[in-house]
């Protein structure tokens, strides 16, 4: 499928700098339709949504259970970097959408002006923030399937029949689990014994009082043996983790458990996870059973229960001032196919005109993903972890056109290079965990590891 390329921008559509971009707007034109009625289905049968990646090198990914948005290629790509990156791609979006015209008969989350967007952890961090919007959004929620385009002012919008006729591209013929040649697994920036050694030097700094929790990472490079394509990463770490949000924009791809903020209707909605047990192999009775054995000692756990804790009200703190209502449910326990974890969801409605990027703005960095005190935290991270997390650990997710959208946080994740993974070309795969001063290290490393499963079993890879 071609869809016309705007005089004066390259295939990848429009790049512009946030500050650019809200000065002057770009002019864009987005078109919504419906899918008929079983055009895509929810999780299996071929049609799925991911199914619709299989080969892709280019896609944008937004799915849990089988609904929620993915697209391809690029018309519109909003950047920005620093300590304001997320209020400057906020007022982008915004001067973006005024600026812009759209049909959409549909009206309901997810349809319309969409963006994309995943954000660098750090203000220092070298990797730029962005908001990507796709020439093509399929989305799927339980009152059926739409398409929406995107193109330049002026230009003409793709036919809709055509589009539907190019969904389905041929296989990659890349790389798969069981194809012989078993990735390359090379230490990143710290060795395992490096980061033992970290951890013991953050603990001393915490007895020294310099902080109360610090959540430290690690990462690994992995070179598969073969070109394996973005899209059916996606649909391998989709098909066996499907109740995490199955994303992918700008090469950040990953399978989340961790619901930063939900924005509909003014109501809005987010999950704090932290306190982590790990589930080992085994048939399906012996990982029942150790499930319920691991759930009562994690709720029992003092260590845990604190680490959760300074989460929980971390959120809750940066909620409030940006809410008419807060409530947050009694911690329980979430339990996943490599791990379980603490967690608490909250709910709450906010005030006046607040979006979600805005919400998004007051919780990053959580202390689920950074420490407590946050300014504390966030040295000690910059001083001993060694490398620049890009966009791991960051808010990813997606806005529409009057501010509301889903957001998570980028776990369980992989940032990938030009052009997807393959030989000479690594994937970059995340894991970390909070460290408390009585923390175990070498509980914390294995619980690096078992956050990385996901990602290294989706690249045929295992730790």
């Amino acid at each position: 499928m071609t869809v016309a390329v705007p005089a004066g921008t390259s295939a990848d559509g429009l790049r512009l700098p946030a500050a650019q971009a809200a000065a002057a707007p770009p002019r864009m034109s987005f078109r919504t339709v419906a899918l008929p009625a079983g055009a895509i289905t929810p999780e299996g049968g071929g049609t799925g949504l991911l199914e619709l990646l299989a080969g892709r090198q280019d896609p944008v990914s937004w799915v849990r259970h089988g609904r929620g948005l993915v697209g391809w290629g690029r018309a519109l790509c909003l950047e920005a970097a620093g300590t304001d990156r997320i209020e400057a791609l906020r007022a982008a979006w915004r001067a973006t959408v005024y600026a812009s015209w759209w049909r959409d008969a549909l009206v309901r989350p997810g349809t319309g002006p969409v963006a994309l967007g995943t954000i660098a952890f750090s203000p220092d961090s070298a990797a730029a923030s962005v908001l990507i919007v796709p020439r093509v959004i399929v989305g799927l929620d339980d009152a059926g399937a739409w398409l929406t385009t995107a193109v330049a002012e002026g230009e003409a919008h793709p036919d809709a029949a055509e589009v539907l006729a190019h969904m389905r591209p041929p296989a990659s013929g890349g790389a798969t689990a069981s194809s012989p040649g078993a990735p390359v697994i090379s230490p990143g920036a710290l060795s395992e014994t490096d980061y033992l050694a970290t951890v013991a030097e953050v603990q001393r700094r915490m007895t020294a009082g310099e902080a109360r929790k610090v959540v430290l990472a690690r990462d690994l490079l992995v070179t598969p043996a073969a070109p394996l394509a973005t899209g059916d990463l996606l649909r391998r770490l989709g098909a066996s983790y499907p109740s995490c949000w199955t994303f992918a924009v700008d090469a950040m791809v990953g399978a989340t458990p961790e619901l930063l903020v939900r924005l509909e209707n003014r109501h809005l909605a987010s999950r704090v996870l932290a306190g982590t047990a790990r589930r080992h192999p085994g048939d399906a009775a012996a990982r029942a059973r150790e499930a319920e054995r691991l759930a009562g000692w994690l709720a029992a756990s003092a260590k845990n229960r604190a680490e959760h804790e300074l989460a929980r009200a971390s959120a809750i703190s940066a909620l409030e001032p940006l809410c008419s209502m807060v409530e947050a449910q009694p911690p329980r326990v979430l339990t996943l196919p490599n791990v379980l974890h603490l967690a608490t969801d909250i709910t709450g409605v906010v005030a006046g005109d607040t979006g979600a990027l805005s919400l998004v703005g007051a919780l990053h960095p959580t202390a689920a993903v950074c420490g407590t005190p946050t300014a504390a935290a966030a040295r000690i991270i910059a001083e001993v972890e060694g490398m620049d997390r890009g966009r791991y650990a960051g808010p990813v997710g997606w806005v529409d056109w009057h501010g509301e959208g889903e957001w998570c946080i980028a776990l369980r994740s992989a940032a990938l290079p030009p052009g997807g993974a393959g030989p000479q070309a690594p994937a970059r795969v995340f894991g970390g965990g909070g460290i408390m001063p009585d923390s175990v290290p070498a509980d914390e490393l294995a619980e690096t590891k078992a956050k990385m499963r996901p990602v290294l079993a989706a690249l045929g890879a295992n730790i």
